[in-house]
């Protein structure tokens, strides 16, 4: 019974506000999020994406090569990683450090490194010591000709995305505080308080308040019992103002990774899953991204795979993955070229990155191609 008193005696009548400035009515909503990483990650995993799904394959000219390399390329490189999962990190690595290191262990397994020093020199291969691959740090140093190193030649991409996201992100922080405020739950407390200042009676209101916020934050229904002395009214922001907040706050996101993708030569459309004009956004992409990207793969390996002598004889190899177009999209150019004389089968799956045929380096002519030398119909007689 006198708990029940020392309740009720905070809803009696009180002439003074000063315990309104010791009730927290304010509730922190929480910092801003930080968005620039997603952005710039999520062009990169799509570029990283692609280049996973490459096959690596070894010719002697145009024949195929069997090559040990072929399960460390294309199967397992390490204990820890798949081949896909491998070459996903190293592009991810090389554009977004600018550069990445792979190392050989004593296992012949394929590393990473995390970090690492180079020590450049002008007339002996570079030195990389320090190689630090997990926890691990080997003691000894790798010269060039044993590694792979492959440089993106974008310095300036951090550089650039940092002082892009510095207008983004004012912008975005001003967006998602508006956002926020017009999502706000507002709400004020009307209570005729008794007489004094005493910190039990402060606190009791303090813990009633509390509950009843924490009851409409955590609750799809809340019911609050109605008490003589105590009254809460909420305010809140339209409709209309929220759902624009939230429509440019992502337009806002979009732009900017839009911008990362235009920087590396994505089209931004295909980040972003759009249906629209697929099949030219994939070409450019192939054409202005993925291929380079390729090329560098292939230049790295040949000549790290393989001497100089055994390059020059025709041992190399390619990479077969997305930029190589599927057989069923160009079946009408295949069979122009091979009926015309222009190419035989086996120049065709090779460039289609498919193994030859028995006798398939023979010309099939099948177009009916004569010279004559004068216009007119001919005559058999003359």
């Amino acid at each position: 019974m006198a708990i029940f008193e020392n309740f009720m005696e905070l809803f009696q009548k009180r002439q003074d506000a000063s315990y309104m400035f010791d009730v927290d009515y304010l509730d922190d909503v929480g910092d801003k999020i930080y968005a620039k990483r997603m952005a710039v990650d999520k062009v990169i995993n799509f570029i990283a994406r692609a280049v996973s799904t490459t096959e690596f394959k070894f010719y002697n000219g145009t024949n195929d090569l069997k090559s040990p390399w072929d399960y460390k390329l294309n199967v397992r490189p390490n204990t820890d990683l798949s081949a896909a999962n491998f070459w996903q990190e190293v592009v991810y690595k090389l554009i977004k450090d600018n550069e990445v290191l792979v190392i050989k262990n004593d296992t012949d397994d394929l590393l990473i490194a995390d970090s690492f020093v180079r020590h450049e020199s002008a007339n002996f291969p570079d030195i990389f010591d320090g190689v630090t691959v997990k926890t691990y740090q080997f003691k000894r140093s790798f010269n060039m000709d044993e590694v792979w190193y492959m440089t993106y030649n974008n310095e300036n991409l951090e550089r650039y995305v940092s002082g892009l996201w510095g207008d983004y992100g004012r912008l975005l922080g001003r967006l998602i505080e508006i956002n926020l405020r017009n999502n706000q739950i507002r709400g004020t407390v009307k209570a005729n308080i008794a007489q004094g200042t005493q910190e039990q009676k402060q606190a009791l209101l303090q813990k009633y308040v509390d509950k009843i916020f924490s009851s409409f934050k955590k609750n799809s229904v809340a019911i609050v019992p109605v008490t003589d002395g105590f009254e809460y009214n909420e305010v809140s922001g339209t409709a209309g103002e929220k759902n624009q907040s939230v429509d440019e706050i992502s337009k806002l996101l979009a732009g900017f990774t839009d911008e990362v993708a235009n920087i590396l030569g994505v089209p931004p459309a295909l980040v972003h899953g759009q249906n629209a004009e697929v099949d030219q956004n994939s070409k450019s992409f192939i054409q202005y991204c993925l291929k380079p990207l390729l090329n560098k793969i292939d230049d790295e390996l040949n000549a790290k795979l393989f001497t100089q002598v055994e390059y020059e004889s025709g041992k190399h190899v390619e990479t077969v993955g997305l930029d190589r177009p599927s057989m069923f999209d160009v079946a009408e150019p295949i069979d122009k070229l091979i009926s015309a004389g222009v190419a035989n089968p086996n120049v065709i799956l090779h460039e289609l990155g498919l193994p030859k045929r028995p006798n398939g380096d023979e010309y099939v002519i099948t177009k009916n191609y004569t010279t004559q030398s004068k216009g007119g119909d001919l005559d058999d007689n003359n």
